[in-house]
């Protein structure tokens, strides 16, 4: 079993939040029922990239991940079970709260891309900023307009 970052992001909506033992706990038993390998190091791998893409938000302080603004939530094979599987209750998660977070993340992102020069990760922190201001209505004009300045310096330096 390979669940993509929406998978995932689909798993943790069913319950507002998991831990990210949780989370792999339920991929391990959908995995078993269904006769597939899954391969826990990989699994890792992808919540890691779910959690840089912005697929999953991690809330450090409750150890747990949420749906990010990146994410279009959708259940894996199987996933009808995981309430089954995951024995914990539905988690109320202050969507703002997240969306603040996320925006100073991306603030603090820009700072490490500006320096790398990656024109690929300064899009990808745009698009997030889009997909932010829509899952969560956070103002991220601010970011966003320095998200654009740096994308045009760095088409200016090309020329």
């Amino acid at each position: 079993m390979d669940p993509t970052l929406d998978q995932l992001a689909g798993a943790v909506d069913l319950f507002g939040g998991l831990t990210r033992e949780e989370l792999i706990q339920g991929f391990e038993d959908i995995s078993a029922r269904k006769g597939d390998i899954l391969h826990t190091e990989r699994l890792n791998m992808q919540i890691d990239e779910a959690i840089e893409k912005y697929y999953l938000v991690e809330i450090e302080e409750q150890e747990l991940l949420v749906v990010g603004p990146a994410a279009l939530p959708d259940l894996p094979d199987g996933g009808e079970d995981l309430p089954h599987l995951i024995r914990v209750d539905k988690r109320e998660i202050d969507k703002m709260r997240i969306g603040r977070d996320v925006k100073d993340k991306i603030s603090r992102e820009i700072e490490k891309e500006i320096h790398k020069m990656d024109k690929g990760e300064v899009e990808q922190l745009l698009d997030v900023c889009y997909d932010l201001e829509m899952w969560n209505e956070i103002d991220v004009e601010d970011v966003r307009c320095e998200l654009e300045e740096v994308l045009d310096n760095m088409r200016k330096k090309k020329e």
